[in-house]
């Protein structure tokens, strides 16, 4: 076990003895790629601050009844995962705001830039749930593919073709071409 994985694992074990500090900085390092696992179900940033206040709350609520503290990440996703998915199924929005980043320098790039962005951005949301899913993990750049399979509950060799077949669909899309038939994995 590495320092990292060592520490998160006294932040854990802090936490579920009441440390609220140690809890803040257990969800302050996971954070953004939680965010992205929410955004990642819902289809875009629609209600994605909802839904992680609701995983604070469970977070809080559940610590206690994690068995396993040192797989804490994984128990997280799942437990973020679950509280997207549902709030999903409550809502059946599919409306995506995009907020658009900005850009300095020369304005004829930031153009080109934006519009590339956007294509990028409509791309990912038109991915159908389960690569949106893994795309949007393994682009987060937090999880390791093995507990991104964890979390997908699914092995992980479906999780990486499941991520190929996704990049591949966004560029697909992002260039123009037409979509291909995707097999179901």
């Amino acid at each position: 076990m590495g320092d990292a994985e060592q520490n998160e694992l006294m932040l854990v074990c802090a936490a579920r003895r009441g440390d609220k500090g140690a809890l803040q900085m257990l969800l302050k390092r996971n954070w953004s790629w939680l965010k992205g696992l929410v955004y990642g179900v819902l289809a875009g940033k629609q209600d994605v601050d909802d839904v992680m206040q609701e995983i604070c709350l469970r977070l809080i609520t559940k610590l206690h009844t994690l068995r396993e503290p040192e797989r804490f990440r994984a128990w997280l996703a799942i437990l973020a995962r679950r509280a997207a998915i549902q709030h999903y199924r409550r809502s059946r929005t599919e409306v995506l705001v995009l907020e658009e980043p900005a850009y300095e320098g020369d304005p004829a790039a930031n153009i080109e830039r934006r519009e590339l962005c956007g294509r990028v951005l409509e791309a990912v949301r038109g991915l159908p749930p389960k690569y949106r899913e893994v795309f949007v993990l393994a682009h987060t750049g937090e999880l390791t593919y093995a507990q991104m399979a964890e979390v997908l509950d699914v092995p992980i060799t479906t999780m990486q073709i499941r991520l190929v077949r996704a990049r591949q669909m966004v560029r697909n899309q992002v260039a123009g071409k037409r979509e291909q038939k995707v097999h179901e994995i």
